[in-house]
């Protein structure tokens, strides 16, 4: 058994890269029961990690906090004695906070901030999914990781957006699959074409008898409204949620396609079945490709390297999605059956 006793795991932001890092706390806890695990990370992180059963603390900051309330921060890092601190991050914010714990042993992959680590090793070639890759840190510092599934609880208390949704929609039980949809993205360039996913979902009520769900976060409602407007056939709008209230939603849900965005690690946390849709961002790297979770990576621009969202068609879409169809309806059966 390992002797680590009191560890530090940093990963600052953002929310889809602290859910991406929870499969390696449950790990940790596997190999050191025994220890004492805390997290850092921005304040919002706290969305995703306030119930997590194999944390004991979590250190938040906040980019408002006063110089002297950081200093102060960073000073009690260093009271906490750490003996093994993991940066998942490496940004000069997570090295200053790794240096100035003095951990024994402080592991991150190599970069311009090596001086700040005991140890740092290098990253791996492109294709790696991000969980396997934060897995390697770990393993530098001698455990042995192997589930890479997410860990995001939720309460019977969060269920209530999702019973009071299929209260006042008595098909939703009659479905033959639920799909969710989740167009949005903060950045334009990741974003599959609306009208596109307007297309989608009309496909999807039309040739699988599917209920369509476009499920949204603040600030996304416009933006979900015209989407709806597009569509030539029926769909409905998600209820707002917080984000285990999303995870419980997902939960009850066959499917999802959405953009390489927040809910599609949340989706994948749900344990359902998955399609992320991959422009500009490398697929291979966010997404699980597994039997249940699959990309898409949309063609390159003759410009440029990276893939063109626009180039991703419908039938492109639609076609992975008939592939994933027998397995998605097996899952499905097998959920009615356990009930």
């Amino acid at each position: 058994m390992l002797s680590y006793k009191n560890i530090l795991l940093i990963q600052l932001r953002q929310l889809g890269d602290i859910l991406l890092t929870t499969p390696c706390i449950r790990e940790i806890r596997k190999e050191c029961p025994d220890a004492r695990i805390t997290f850092m990370c921005h304040q919002m992180g706290t969305h995703i990690l306030k119930d997590n059963p194999f944390l004991d603390e979590i250190i938040t900051y906040s980019e408002k906090s006063s110089l002297f309330q950081q200093a102060g921060l960073l000073k009690d890092l260093n009271r906490k004695r750490f003996d093994l601190v993991i940066d998942f991050m490496n940004n000069p914010r997570s090295a200053l906070a790794s240096f100035l714990s003095q951990a024994p042993l402080r592991v991150a992959f190599r970069s311009a901030r090596k001086a700040a680590y005991s140890l740092s090793i290098s990253r791996p070639e492109r294709g790696l999914y991000i969980v396997r890759e934060k897995f390697m840190l770990l393993r530098a510092c001698g455990m042995s990781p192997e589930d890479i599934s997410l860990t995001f609880p939720w309460t019977a208390e969060d269920l209530r957006p999702w019973e009071n949704f299929r209260a006042s929609l008595p098909q939703t039980e009659r479905a033959s699959c639920r799909v969710i949809l989740s167009p949005t993205h903060r950045r334009s360039p990741r974003k599959w074409p609306l009208h596109r996913y307007a297309a989608l979902a009309d496909y999807l009520t039309l040739s699988w008898g599917a209920i369509v769900i476009w499920i949204w976060g603040p600030g996304e409602e416009s933006e979900i409204d015209q989407a709806m407007q597009l569509c030539q056939h029926q769909s409905y709008k998600a209820p707002a949620t917080s984000l285990p209230q999303l995870a419980a939603f997902c939960s009850h849900q066959d499917l999802f396609v959405g953009n390489s965005n927040g809910p599609s690690h949340i989706a994948v946390a749900a344990n359902i079945h998955t399609l992320q849709l991959h422009g500009p961002t490398e697929a291979a790297a966010w997404c699980p490709e597994t039997r249940q979770h699959q990309s898409l990576q949309a063609p390159h621009s003759p410009e440029g390297r990276t893939g063109n969202l626009d180039k991703l068609s419908l039938a492109m879409v639609t076609d992975k999605l008939e592939s994933m169809k027998q397995s998605i309806m097996d899952a499905q059966k097998q959920r009615t059956e356990q009930i």
